[in-house]
């Protein structure tokens, strides 16, 4: 665990996402991408703040997750999305119930990558769900690189990477909590 960037979020956020997609299990991709925002805006926040608002997860999704096409999804989109997925594994959400947001289906590939026909479904924007990891797996690498460039931002990042979910066997685990609590 010498790079937590490599371990928690090459090795594990990116690679378990290709994993799902590799196996044909998208709604666990979708779900792990949903999630993986969830955590790109975490290790973003400042100090003080010990929580990811859906002001957070708007702010990355509208920087950072950039789908190819002339659709646009909007961040509160993805938001409504995450919400509809995590809470209900489906896509309907609060927000799209109310009028605020489109749902977003998914589509394993389709070019366009994204499809929005008002005169079929107008609440409904289909996505392709692996042009959906290849614009996560890019915003990955442009965040890491912004939030790396900035001293007090990658001091904060550096602290929360630790805290990240790793898999490693028990013997290097062990060593590493060992060596933290001086148990050489």
């Amino acid at each position: 665990m010498d790079d937590p960037i490599q371990a928690a979020i090459y090795d594990g956020i990116k690679r378990s996402i290709k994993l799902c997609l590799d196996n044909d299990c998208f709604a666990a991709a979708v779900t792990l991408i949903y999630s993986g925002i969830d955590t790109m805006a975490a290790l973003g926040m400042p100090e003080t703040q010990e929580n990811v608002t859906h002001r957070d997860y708007v702010a990355w999704c509208e920087r950072y997750l950039k789908m190819p096409g002339d659709v646009p999804v909007t961040g509160i989109e993805w938001y409504a999305a995450r919400c509809a997925v995590l809470h209900t594994h489906g896509v309907q959400s609060k927000l799209s119930r109310q009028g605020e947001a489109r749902m977003i289906g998914y589509v394993d590939k389709c070019v366009p990558e994204v499809v929005f026909n008002p005169a079929v479904s107008p609440p409904l924007v289909l996505v392709s769900i692996d042009a959906l990891a290849t614009a996560f797996f890019a915003g990955i690498d442009r965040y890491l690189i912004d939030l790396f460039a900035d001293s007090i931002r990658k001091a904060i990042a550096e602290k929360r990477l630790r805290w990240l979910l790793v898999a490693a066997p028990y013997p290097q685990i062990k060593q590493a909590v060992d060596s933290e609590h001086g148990n050489d």
